[in-house]
């Protein structure tokens, strides 16, 4: 055979094998890029869920904050009105009180008030302050606990007592406070309990 002839025996199955070789590596390549194509359609489907979840979790933070936040408005909100019922309901009942210094059970309340306050404070010497309007009111029942000789009393207006007395010993070291004012800030507590469950349907005043 003519050396042109082994050459082209040769080129062609040099020709071949790079075919061969070429398609080998063409579908080495081919399963290379589906691996990759299939690494990153996973990494991006895996990434989307991941931001997806992270949206809803934001999104729930997000709501519920808003209805944290709604809700608290709301009860800020009861409160204030529940505040308020109660405070015109307490102004009314000091309206009544004052109302009540012109009935004629007011006289008794004065002595009874003076007699529990000096049957609570020790000694003999004692005084009385009250408003200069309730002085006249008193003067009897005073006068006879001096003839009895068992108690000395002074007697000084104070115009902020709107209503029962305050006495106190004579070194004003000791105070039995009976005014209006004293009387309903002890009993203030109980009062807004009575409101409450009256006006709210409820004992507590922290809901």
């Amino acid at each position: 055979m003519p050396i042109w002839g082994h050459l082209e025996l040769l080129c062609r199955a040099i020709a071949a094998e790079g075919r061969e070789e070429a398609e080998q590596l063409i579908s080495r390549a081919r399963a290379k890029a589906d691996e990759v194509i299939a690494a990153a359609r996973d990494a991006a489907e895996k990434n989307y869920q991941r931001a997806l979840q992270t949206a809803k979790i934001q999104a729930y933070a997000d709501a519920k904050r808003c209805v944290d936040s709604a809700e608290l408005e709301a009860r800020k909100r009861i409160m204030a009105f529940r505040e308020t019922i109660i405070r015109e309901v307490l102004e009314a009942l000091d309206r009544r009180l004052q109302a009540y210094r012109k009935s004629p059970d007011y006289e008794p309340f004065l002595r009874d008030a003076l007699a529990e306050a000096l049957a609570s404070l020790p000694g003999k010497n004692f005084i009385v302050e009250l408003d200069h309007a309730d002085e006249e009111l008193l003067k009897s029942a005073i006068g006879k606990l001096k003839k009895q000789n068992t108690v000395q009393i002074e007697i000084k207006a104070a115009p902020d007592c709107n209503g029962g007395l305050r006495v106190t010993t004579r070194d004003r070291r000791l105070l039995y406070d009976n005014s209006f004012a004293a009387r309903r800030q002890r009993t203030e507590n109980d009062i807004r309990r009575e409101i409450w469950s009256a006006i709210f349907g409820t004992h507590s005043t922290a809901s």
